[in-house]
């Protein structure tokens, strides 16, 4: 149980790291999501998100 719990606590930095090297470089300004993003939710969340994104982006648009 306390391997589980050190691999997550590990993992979890890790994911925290890629987001600050993400922000640090400035790469954020042309990407929907941080790169944990990707490694926290499934594929079909990531479709459903960004459907939701793009629709209300495009109503922003239409006004």
């Amino acid at each position: 149980m306390m391997k589980r719990l050190t691999e997550r606590i590990l993992f979890r930095i890790k994911l925290w790291e890629m987001d600050w090297w993400f922000y640090f470089l400035g790469i954020s300004g042309w990407a929907l999501f941080p790169p944990s993003f990707y490694y926290t939710h499934t594929e079909e969340e990531l479709e459903r998100i960004k459907e939701e994104l793009a629709d209300e982006l495009r109503k922003i648009l239409e006004e």
